[in-house]
């Protein structure tokens, strides 16, 4: 019987960000954290949307929840 660590990694789970930004790079919130990123797309991301404004507080609550493992909850 095949153990279950013997089972092929899920490729999802095994990307790593390419680089680093600010979060006012990517998301235009006033704010100086640094946040991972990826390069590529794929059909996980969606289009960008440059009407969109980002609500400073909840950007940087997600952006700290990724940035330092964290888990963030959003609501509303």
């Amino acid at each position: 019987m095949a153990s279950p660590l013997d089972a092929t990694p899920d490729p999802l789970l095994t990307f790593e960000p390419h680089r680093t930004v600010t979060v006012r790079e990517a998301f235009g919130v006033d704010s100086d954290m640094t946040v991972p990123m990826f390069d590529t797309v794929d059909s996980h991301v969606p289009e960008v949307d440059e009407a969109y404004r980002f609500d400073p507080e909840t950007t940087l609550a997600i952006c700290a929840g990724f940035a330092f493992d964290r888990r963030v909850m959003v609501q509303g």
